[in-house]
């Protein structure tokens, strides 16, 4: 079969890109291996990249995510907008956040190492389960919302009915539907850190319960979004009542 010669580029171009990011991957559990990050780096400079400000989302953002060591969400959020200030003062550029073909280019010949070793990431993953298995990362922290609040979770989008998992072992401490007619689960882990999730089509557990690590608590869904089919999870690292941190570096360990 004959493709257009704009098809090829296009594939050519894809190609690359993931043959970039899956080698960009093993350099993060490999960054030992010269030649696997020499590799990497050939291939990314042979793609185009395209400028990046806050607020993206999508492949580009997941590079520029692991280069950077920060967990591949492919969103632009606050924690990455950050990273990429700290990088570009380091390296003498203009520290704005804007990731143009001189934040690129340094990116590529300087990517940060990674602060989590694979030993770790093991530990975190056999301490904890991803809440919504499969689920794509949708709204972030800092997000704006109604009313100048700020959004305070991290959204996961997936289909009606998938399974919502506790995250830890814990205790519910709240569970039933809100005001605004979401349905909602809060569970104090064992690690002392508390857990929101919200808008689910069904919640299968009552406050008061113990639930294992894994296990299914509730099936994703709109309530109180009505269209929008998705689990709105925050985490309370302190275990403080809504004391919200950014999500997403946990969630890009563990799912």
């Amino acid at each position: 079969m004959n493709l257009a010669p704009a098809r090829v580029q296009r594939c050519t171009r894809t190609a690359l890109i993931i043959s970039a990011l899956a080698t960009t991957a093993a350099t993060v559990l490999a960054p030992t291996a010269a030649a696997t990050t020499t590799s990497a780096t050939s291939a990314l400079a042979s793609v185009q990249m395209p400028v990046l400000e806050r607020g993206d989302r999508g492949w580009a953002v997941q590079v520029l995510q692991r280069r950077l060591g920060v967990a591949p969400t492919g969103w632009y959020g606050p924690v990455t907008f950050r990273k990429v200030v700290d990088f570009q003062k380091r390296h003498a550029l203009r520290a704005k956040g804007y990731v143009g073909p001189l934040t690129w280019r340094a990116l590529l010949q300087h990517p940060e190492p990674t602060r989590t070793s694979p030993t770790s990431r093991s530990r975190v993953g056999s301490a904890r389960a991803c809440p919504a298995p499969g689920a794509a990362v949708g709204g972030g922290w800092g997000v704006p919302r109604p009313g100048g609040r700020s959004h305070l979770g991290l959204d996961m989008m997936g289909r009606r009915g998938s399974p919502i998992l506790a995250i830890e072992d814990a205790m519910v401490i709240r569970e039933g539907q809100q005001p605004n007619g979401a349905l909602r689960i809060v569970l104090k882990g064992v690690s002392g850190s508390k857990f929101y999730y919200g808008h689910m089509d069904r919640d299968l557990v009552r406050a008061g319960q113990k639930v294992r690590k894994g296990q299914v608590i509730g099936r994703m869904g709109d309530s109180g979004s009505p269209g929008a089919i998705h689990l709105h999870f925050e985490y309370w690292r302190s275990g403080g009542e809504s004391d919200a941190v950014d999500a997403a570096p946990l969630i890009g360990r563990i799912c």
